[in-house]
């Protein structure tokens, strides 16, 4: 698959169908999640990988009750030290390749914002001096979600300055 169809073809995901995600699929995603670059070469990132029903359960209520977390093959949370500068832009791109890998292999992800950043912490036991960037589902989808409409360029962008 082309990367541009990738791009094109990405959907938010909120249903999936009630299977593991294989270990090759996995390694695959967990490799992009690893190449994918950061400033200054840092890399100063973790990933958590929450494959485990009980407390995927735990993530739901940490991420405002959204109840599709607990349905999928894992729930990611990308980690950032912030005395790092651009770490949590990293963990941006980092989810970013994410997605295209999962796109590739006939995956879903969904990428979730709305959450308790303390109750994350708590369930996935995450240092204190750490901050939690993002946290996304992954898993086989068993929806196929239509397009939503996106601007036109020229209402997206600018030449030279803003206008």
């Amino acid at each position: 698959m082309e990367v541009s169809t990738a791009i094109a073809n990405r959907r938010s995901v909120r249903k999936y169908k009630p299977e593991q995600i294989s270990k090759a699929d996995m390694s695959k995603i967990l490799e992009a999640a690893r190449l994918s670059p950061s400033a200054r070469n840092d890399q100063a990132r973790k990933l958590i990988v929450i494959t485990d029903e009980k407390i995927k359960l735990e993530m739901v209520a940490a991420c405002k009750n959204q109840s599709f977390v607990k349905e999928c093959g894992a729930v990611l949370i990308a980690v950032h030290n912030p005395e790092k500068r651009w770490s949590a832009e990293d963990c941006v791109i980092m989810l970013d390749h994410i997605t295209l890998q999962a796109e590739e292999l006939g995956m879903g992800t969904c990428w979730i914002g709305a959450f308790e950043e303390d109750k994350v912490k708590e369930v996935a036991k995450i240092p204190a001096d750490m901050r939690v960037a993002l946290c996304m589902t992954i898993g086989y989808p068993d929806e196929s979600p239509a397009a939503r409409p996106r601007k036109d360029l020229d209402e997206i962008v600018c030449w030279e300055k803003y206008q």
